[in-house]
């Protein structure tokens, strides 16, 4: 696939899953009802929602030569990702999430393993990963290889995409190049220095994006592009598990940019998708057709 021309491109954090639902966790030894072992982590279940689209979506980065690394690229592949252009690194471990959902409260408790890999540096960076390339995503959980990224795939034309679930060091410097940002509404908080989340918007783009977006959970999203201010409500399902919501909705938002949408449309087109992910376990177990979103946006009349 590396002769196709990707619409977007996406460089940060993919994470193997391992999910287990079961009574509440008193006892030393808890038998699960269910499991599931799935790639997770925000970049990666970006990709793989745009790509479930029918966006053509490329991962890049670097993971372990191991079993959890082919598990995962085998995953994002079921999703049409390309993950021709990853590397390998043998003798290392990829990174992995234990997530266990207690039945009776539907309480999450998340374990992160890091991995051992060789940290991702500039000069990893293939010198064509963005020629030609509409989009670029980044989750700001990798700075020292994201900023000089952002700065390559705008000088080729493409707009930068930014997903930011917690702040951390380089956030200045990767806001000033987006074009796009989707932040939760904690970070949003954090950055504003308010609760106000209208406050928070502007703010959001006083640092450079043309559009900012807060995503609020239950509450569902906000947006602000120009002077244009939209709000929109979740869907009402029912809820199986919220992991990887935040990333559907950033996949389902960049694939609205990727199709020209103007924000009245594309901050319902992602919060619906947000809200359907949740009916299913997991991250990427989650992620729902586009036939779905438009099928639950019609029975809403959300506009399409």
């Amino acid at each position: 696939m590396t002769d196709q021309i990707p619409d977007v491109v996406g460089v940060g954090i993919l994470t193997l899953d391992q999910i287990g639902v079961g009574p509440r966790l008193r006892d030393p030894l808890v038998a699960l009802s269910a499991f599931s072992l799935q790639a997770g982590g925000p970049t990666g279940t970006t990709l793989a929602t745009m790509a479930a689209f029918g966006a053509k979506a490329r991962y890049f980065g670097r993971l372990g030569d191991d079993e959890f690394g082919t598990i995962m690229l085998r995953h994002l592949g079921s999703f049409g990702v390309d993950t021709s252009l990853v590397l390998r690194e043998p003798n290392r471990l990829s990174p992995s999430t234990f997530i266990l959902l207690e039945e009776e409260t539907g309480r999450r408790f998340v374990r992160h393993t890091g991995s051992d890999v060789t940290p991702l540096a500039a000069v990893d960076v293939p010198p064509t990963l963005f020629d030609g390339v509409r989009l670029a995503y980044f989750d700001a959980e990798m700075p020292a290889v994201q900023i000089p990224c952002a700065e390559r795939a705008r000088a080729r034309g493409a707009r930068v995409l930014l997903g930011i679930r917690q702040a951390g060091p380089g956030l200045g410097e990767l806001l000033d190049m987006a074009d796009v940002v989707v932040v939760s509404e904690r970070v949003a908080a954090e950055i504003a220095h308010s609760s106000d989340m209208e406050r928070g918007l502007v703010e959001l783009t006083k640092m450079g994006p043309d559009i900012a977006v807060i995503t609020l959970g239950d509450e569902g999203a906000i947006a602000l592009y120009e002077d244009k201010l939209v709000r929109q409500q979740p869907v009402d399902v029912n809820i199986v598990d919220v992991t990887g919501a935040g990333a559907v909705f950033r996949g389902a938002f960049g694939f609205a940019l990727l199709q020209g949408w103007p924000l009245e449309r594309a901050l319902p087109f992602a919060t619906t998708a947000a809200s359907l992910s949740c009916t299913a376990l997991g991250a990427q177990g989650g992620i729902p057709t586009l036939a779905a979103v438009e099928q639950a946006q019609a029975g809403r009349n959300l506009p399409r």
